[in-house]
């Protein structure tokens, strides 16, 4: 079931949040999305660069052979997606201080690149939204995860 006309979408909005060490064990272990949701979880040790960052998510988010391993093509793909239909999408950056330590310029276009690929599927009421895991000092501006979110999905 989706999450249309339920106004779900509107309490919990696509986008990218923080979540706490409670919201990622719900999130990972606890089955905080309906199934019809893709949830892809990127671990953060293995994604420390620009370049092992594009390969966790290619594999986290089974792109095409076709996807470039550049920020154009992460849009892209992450606005794409239709080899992976699903009522919507939930991608965990778990531990995603790594490449925001190693390479905080780099962070900061992957930053910009997941908001925009959210804000795309938002009026498609198809939720997208990046979780991300780690120091909240490497993430500033970035929201924590509203309260209402995981029980709204839960239960949709």
């Amino acid at each position: 079931m989706g999450l249309e006309g339920t106004g779900d979408s509107e309490r919990c909005p696509s986008g990218v949040y923080r979540i706490d060490v409670a919201e990622r064990d719900q999130v990972l272990h606890h089955g905080a999305f309906p199934p019809e949701f893709a949830v892809a979880v990127l671990e953060g040790t293995a994604a420390g660069t620009r370049a092992e960052f594009f390969q966790e998510l290619a594999r986290a988010l089974h792109f095409p052979d076709y996807f470039g391993r550049n920020w154009d093509a992460v849009y892209d793909c992450l606005t794409d997606l239709s080899w992976l239909p699903a009522a919507g999408y939930v991608l965990v950056l778990d531990g995603f201080g790594q490449l925001a330590t190693n390479e905080p310029e780099q962070w900061e276009i992957g930053l910009k690149v997941l908001r925009e690929a959210c804000a795309f599927w938002q009026p498609l009421s198809r939720p997208m939204v990046a979780l991300l895991y780690g120091p909240s000092a490497l993430a500033p501006g970035v929201p924590s995860l509203p309260s209402a979110c995981l029980s709204s999905w839960r239960d949709a």
